[in-house]
């Protein structure tokens, strides 16, 4: 965590031996800062705005005065400054009530010993929404260059039909780009074919650029977690909502091991970024973790197509998710809470994801392929080897397009569970 060279502390304390006690805790805690006391309205607001204090330390109870207030003038006047309440005796409702009305933190002076780390806690928290919204703000700056950018080219395009090929092209790359070119493993540093967790992959663009995407990676020695979206739309803009997505994903690596925060995040930086735009946009996509060392499959779904398991000792085709609670698709609803729901998992199993382009694709009779088509022909072929089973699935919906060519993307992601094993050691 890194603090101000010298942190500005305002301290609303109408008692100086405890005004200089509270100061000497701060400094045996290691905190380097410059402080200034008030015990009145008047002069706590007049230093709000003169010293600018980084953290308000307020007394509960003072002569004319009250730690509530000060709270409620803060909010007003310095939103965005930790303020943490420092009294002799106060009930426990009291204490919740201040921490619901925003208060960052409630120290009792006989327990003084709880205050530095109250204080660290606050900065860090300080810190975080700072690094959060200047984020947020980057990438609206980011989408406005680049919305302004897509304008002035498409009026170019207009004029010129080969220049818009050539952007389009580089969009289809920019897509290509964002898909993994290799696999993680476990254990750490072992060759794809020898590690518990296998994965395989097909891929094929649509005609015009959309917005699928996929991503696979290590939350810990033993769990892997695989995210697929899918983006509405095409064209450049599916594309850079793609970009978007995928720097989301990877900003929220802290909250990669349970599937509903992750889409829960996803959806309220999503949500920030689409608002900009003059179109309804919006995202599905699923996100799944499985470890090894326990058998435990976790999953959250934000209006995705349900993804299937394959189970070795049956081999029956399951619907993941079917029944489940889940959310809408990212980027539509503020404040969605995306649900974390859970199996189990045993040696051969394998797991398949994909987007709605693999079974919509439709005939020359305008016949889609369909979901129920798509579970059979798996079924079928479920004894095959991993990379050939999503081969021939492919294959097979791409015979029933006959023409071969696809309006949407075609992503199928394909994992099987080599070995379980109770504790996985990194290879050296």
């Amino acid at each position: 965590m890194s603090t101000p060279t010298k942190l500005r502390v305002l301290s609303l304390e109408d008692s100086v031996i405890d005004f200089e006690l509270i100061l000497r805790v701060l400094q045996e805690g290691g905190l380097l800062f410059e402080s200034t006391r008030v015990d009145n309205r008047d002069d706590y607001v007049s230093a709000i705005h003169e010293f600018h204090p980084d953290l308000i330390l307020a007394d509960y109870r003072l002569p004319t005065f009250d730690g509530a207030l000060a709270l409620e003038i803060a909010k007003d006047h310095c939103p965005n400054v930790p303020l943490i309440v420092i009294s002799g005796a106060v009930g426990e409702e009291t204490a919740v009530e201040l921490i619901k009305n925003g208060a960052t933190d409630f120290v009792i002076k006989d327990h003084l010993g709880r205050l530095v780390p109250a204080v660290r806690r606050a900065l860090q928290e300080v810190e975080s929404r700072n690094a959060r919204r200047k984020a947020e703000a980057d990438l609206r700056s980011l989408n406005e260059e680049l919305e302004y950018r897509v304008q002035k080219r498409t009026q170019e395009l207009r004029e010129k039909n080969t220049v818009m090929e050539e952007d389009l092209e580089m969009a289809r790359e920019l897509q290509m780009a964002f898909l993994p070119t290799h696999f993680p493993t476990i254990p750490r540093g072992v060759s794809e074919a020898a590690s518990a967790v296998k994965f395989a992959s097909v891929f094929y663009p649509s005609s015009s650029v959309s917005g699928d995407f996929y991503n696979i990676v290590r939350i810990s020695e033993s769990t892997v977690g695989i995210f697929i979206c899918d983006v509405m739309g095409h064209g450049v803009r599916a594309a850079l909502v793609t970009a978007i997505m995928r720097a989301l994903e990877e900003q929220l690596g802290e909250e990669s091991g349970d599937p509903g925060p992750l889409l829960t995040q996803l959806n309220s930086q999503l949500r920030v970024i689409l608002q900009q735009f003059d179109t309804t946009m919006f995202a599905t996509a699923c996100y799944i973790t499985v470890d090894i060392a326990s058998g435990r499959l976790t999953f959250a779904n934000a209006g995705h197509p349900y993804p299937l398991l394959i189970r070795s000792a049956t081999g029956n085709v399951e619907v993941i998710g079917s029944g489940k609670k889940h959310g809408p698709a990212l980027g539509l609803i503020d404040d969605v809470p995306y649900h974390t729901h859970e199996l189990t998992v045993d040696v051969g199993d394998r797991i398949l994801l994909f987007t709605d382009g693999l079974f919509e694709v439709e005939n020359e009779e305008e016949q889609a392929f369909s979901e129920d088509r798509l579970r059979d022909v798996i079924q079928q072929r479920a004894s095959l080897p991993l990379g050939k089973l999503l081969q021939d699935t492919s294959h097979e919906i791409k015979d029933f397009a006959q023409d071969h060519v696809f309006t949407d993307d075609v992503c199928l992601v394909g994992v099987e569970i080599s070995r379980m094993e109770a504790r996985v050691e990194v290879a050296q």
